[in-house]
């Protein structure tokens, strides 16, 4: 398990997380296992990291196999050879559908496209390179990994903007067909069934998110904020 701690700068992010997450799995998105627990619970944290009622977020690792072997694993900045540092510079989601087409298939690029559509309707503005990652479970032929680091980041930086170009816009207020059109020229991929995934994402998510028990373990005011973004974005997708 990967446990990740609370923010000391953001309120409720391994909560935010937590939601996110399930409301990936409700529109369709493949998740990994996870579960929130009280940093009370976690053994060797100094006491300042354990404060009462604190959260923190456990994923299930999915670069492990049931036995503990390791499951080779690149994520993105690893795959077009660029520093960690790097991340937000260079390429764009074009870039990442176009290695997924070729290397991994068609239901790879349907899923990313959903995963893209659902971080811009959350208002996830830092889905850069290395969240985004190939696993080898056979060693040979990659496959998408399981989706991850789905924050709603907008209610903590006002005004951000997606971490990569998605056709040609790094808006969060809206998705566009002609943007979607644009994506899909760039990474030379078919685009005629791409904005029905994106409608499809866009109306599972605002509807998941209606009935997401997780959401009041948010902030009443991050748990608008997050409802306002849901519903603007989602009414731009149809």
């Amino acid at each position: 398990w990967i446990v990740k701690l609370p923010s000391a700068r953001f309120a409720a992010v391994p909560e935010n997380e937590f939601a996110m997450l399930e409301l990936a799995r409700r529109a369709g998105i493949t998740v990994p296992e996870n579960r929130l627990i009280t940093t009370a619970d976690i053994k060797g944290l100094p006491d300042e990291a354990r404060a009462p009622g604190t959260k923190a977020l456990a994923v299930r690792r999915f670069d492990r196999l049931a036995g503990g072997e390791p499951v080779h694993m690149e994520d993105f900045a690893q795959v077009f050879g660029q520093y960690p540092n790097d991340k937000y510079k260079s390429r764009s989601y074009a870039n990442i559908a176009a290695v997924l087409w070729a290397e991994a298939g068609e239901e790879a690029v349907a899923e990313f496209v959903r995963r893209l559509v659902f971080s811009v309707v959350i208002g996830n503005a830092d889905m850069h390179l290395k969240n985004w990652s190939l696993l080898y479970p056979d060693r040979r032929r990659p496959v998408l990994s399981p989706g991850y680091d789905f924050v709603a980041t907008l209610p903590y930086i006002p005004n951000d903007t997606l971490a990569l170009s998605f056709g040609g816009s790094r808006s969060l207020a809206e998705i566009t067909p002609d943007q979607m059109r644009s994506f899909a020229d760039k990474a030379r991929i078919p685009a005629s069934p791409l904005w029905k995934i994106a409608v499809e994402t866009a109306q599972k998510t605002a509807a998941g998110w209606e009935s997401l028990e997780q959401a009041d373990l948010l902030p009443k005011d991050l748990r608008s904020s997050i409802q306002r973004q849901i519903l603007r974005v989602a009414a731009t997708v149809k």
